[in-house]
């Protein structure tokens, strides 16, 4: 396989994520990045400045990419995970909440360059009935990082039924992973010189003037099919508070939240790969799979948050100890449960954190391919996940502020503490609302605005599908 080879170059892209992002999300499913239960606070904080900034990061690094390329994104992205860990690193050791917040934002930036690369890439290098596939390939990739990077905690604390959370020799192993895969990004090509089997290039690359990307970055905001797939956006990051930190980071053991996070993130890997092909699926015209693929994931949806709402009954706040002169959540109002020691009552609770990766894969899969079928410009594309990642992060901002409510399961030291009610049960209303949403905003898109092939703004050609060259959309 060639090195600039579409798909090759996707599959580098896949392994950069496996070892920066993916090992992120090995510790943040978790719950609280791999902290001690009672410091979720410090989690839901750094969590909250991570995804203010990585929002508005989002929404420029677009003009960055048009202007210096995909490569230095991805190496100064991979950098600011390196740091976010040794944040953490240090808070075992000095507690100092101020490095995690100052290495939260300068993650939020890094995230925000990265992100929006890897959405250039994916939406803008396969061909139109090789989207799917592409996704698939890359999102088993990535994932894998979840499910490798979960071995390290487990393997270091198996024999430690009682430890509260990540070991420092966990923190460190994430680290040194971390920096090999921002070496991995000088393997990657620019734009203008990978060139597909039929020998055109993927793109001739015309970067506009930062004053030009700008607007077109801004014009999305009047793009009625991003506005309809804004709560789609917005929900795909806000239900990774509930379930890693609520779900499982309050109700197990650290083995068993590794053990947990590690199958979420196999189930992830494991779907990509059956929805990608379904929705590549030849048989069908796009528009046929926008259809059936948006019913196949509200039927998915549907089964496996029902089945959340059934777990959400057997735990939540509903009373209080006094802990360092304040009032708390008190730990025995949730399970504690341990593979282990607990296995009868671990096995449902396993099955359903599956189910939930299972949903999330295909809810954000289905919103990548949505967009990977409004577009074939990688300048384009690069604007779209910049949007994508923007109002995505707004609801990992948002999030945590439910959580730590009066109605949340996590409610702050003092006052919501004292006055927490429905034993969390509005937390997860709450998810539920904006998951369908999503799905029923993506309808006018999937409906509507998914054709067979993609006709880019300005372009002449009535239909015929793009194959290599494409101009900038301009305002």
């Amino acid at each position: 396989m060639r090195l600039n080879d579409p798909l090759t170059q996707v599959i580098i892209l896949g392994f950069v994520c496996f070892c920066c992002p993916g090992m992120f999300n090995a510790i943040q499913g978790t719950g609280s990045y791999g902290l001690r239960p009672q410091d979720s606070d410090v989690g839901n904080r750094a969590g909250t400045a991570l995804s203010l900034v990585f929002a508005f990061s989002s929404l420029f690094a677009g003009v960055f990419f048009n202007i210096v390329g995909h490569r230095l994104l991805l190496i100064l992205g991979g950098l600011t995970y390196a740091l976010y860990f040794g944040s953490f690193l240090a808070y075992n050791t000095i507690h100092s909440i101020v490095f995690v917040v100052i290495a939260s934002c300068l993650l939020g930036i890094g995230a925000g360059c990265l992100w929006c690369a890897q959405g250039a890439i994916m939406m803008g290098y396969p061909a139109e009935n090789e989207k799917g596939k592409y996704f698939s390939i890359f999102w088993a990739i990535f994932n894998l990082g979840g499910v490798l990077g979960n071995v390290i905690p487990l393997g270091l604390q198996w024999n430690d039924p009682d430890a509260g959370g990540a070991s420092d020799a966990a923190y460190i192993g994430y680290i040194i992973v971390m920096l090999i895969g921002t070496v991995f990004s000088v393997l990657l090509l620019p734009s203008s010189k990978v060139v597909r089997s039929d020998g055109m290039p993927v793109v001739a690359i015309k970067y506009s003037s930062p004053i030009s990307e700008l607007k077109s970055v801004f014009a999305l905001f009047k793009d009625w099919r991003m506005l309809t797939l804004v709560p789609m956006f917005f929900t795909s990051n806000w239900v990774y508070t509930y379930q890693f930190t609520a779900v499982n980071a309050f109700n197990f053991t650290q083995r068993s939240r590794s053990m947990n996070s590690m199958c979420y993130w196999l189930a992830q890997i494991i779907t990509s790969i059956f929805y990608g092909a379904f929705l590549d699926r030849d048989q069908w015209s796009r528009p046929t799979r926008a259809r059936y693929g948006l019913i196949l994931l509200a039927v998915v949806c549907v089964a496996t948050w029902a089945g959340g709402i059934a777990f959400q009954t057997t735990f939540g706040p509903q009373s209080t100890i006094l802990e360092n002169g304040e009032y708390v959540k008190n730990p025995a109002d949730f399970r504690g449960i341990d593979l282990v020691n607990n296995t009868s009552s671990y096995i449902a609770p396993f099955f359903l954190y599956f189910f939930y990766g299972v949903a999330d894969a295909m809810y954000q899969g289905y919103a990548y391919w949505l967009m990977g079928a409004l577009t074939n410009d990688t300048n384009q594309a690069a604007r779209f996940a910049g949007f994508y990642k923007f109002v995505q992060n707004l609801g990992g901002v948002l999030a945590p502020v439910v959580q730590t409510s009066k109605i949340g399961n996590g409610p702050s030291a003092g006052a919501n503490a004292l006055g927490a009610t429905g034993r969390g049960m509005g937390e997860m209303i709450v998810c539920v609302v904006l998951v369908f949403a999503g799905i029923i905003g993506s309808i006018p898109v999937a409906y509507k605005a998914v054709q067979n092939h993609t006709v880019e703004e300005g372009d002449d050609t009535n239909g015929e599908k793009h194959q290599a060259t494409f101009e900038d959309v301009k305002v």
